[in-house]
């Protein structure tokens, strides 16, 4: 029998996508605006398993997958996308539309402290 913990369930994430804009003096800049979307997911910490087969589609050795988020229908959310739940922000680093049916998506994300 598996036991879920009631803080495990769907989660609420509210989709931030990023803006590159030009500053009055010509210096770039780029904000995340926000989409008016909001997800439904379970997030769960990525393991080592998942770090190890997940390596080739970031060319390096060492990457930051962090989380993943497993959503009910069609990837809403991008790469470069950012996804709040609550004080939490989350980097999705690649959407995966699970067997190109549109029925579950799997978001692999790096949890970051510094883009709030």
């Amino acid at each position: 029998m598996m036991y879920l913990r009631p803080g495990n369930l769907g989660k609420d994430f509210l989709v931030k996508r990023k803006k590159e804009s030009i500053s009055e003096d010509g210096t770039p800049y780029f904000e995340y605006v926000d989409m008016g979307v909001l997800i439904r997911g379970a997030l769960a910490d990525a393991d080592t398993n998942m770090n190890d087969r997940k390596k080739h589609l970031w060319d390096q050795e060492q990457h930051s997958l962090t989380h993943t988020i497993v959503c009910r229908g069609k990837p809403v959310a991008k790469k470069g996308d950012l996804l709040i739940c609550g004080d939490r922000y989350f980097l999705i680093l690649l959407a995966d539309d699970t067997g190109d049916l549109g029925v579950a998506t799997i978001y692999y994300a790096e949890e970051r402290n510094d883009l709030r």
